[in-house]
């Protein structure tokens, strides 16, 4: 059964609720500009020395594949 609160114990609820959302939303936020800024320095990385010709023509199969046995389960496909 459903206790029945008080209108202050309701205001109560609904701020720490919205305060939890919020907060729940910036974090989310900040991991997916992280990312973000991860990925875009891999891939800045990645074509500097493809293009630079630093790397051979398997070398990105050849990093991804060491990337997942010595990290499995971080990676997804990315070749």
């Amino acid at each position: 059964m459903k206790e029945k609160l008080t209108p202050q114990y309701n205001d109560a609820v609904k701020q720490i609720k919205t305060a939890i959302l919020q907060s729940q939303a910036k974090a989310l936020a900040s991991v997916n500009q992280e990312q973000l800024a991860l990925y875009y320095g891999i891939g800045r990385y990645i074509s500097f020395n493809t293009r630079k010709g630093f790397w051979g023509k398997d070398a990105i199969t050849s990093i991804s594949k060491q990337l997942q046995a010595e990290m499995p389960g971080l990676f997804c496909c990315f070749i």
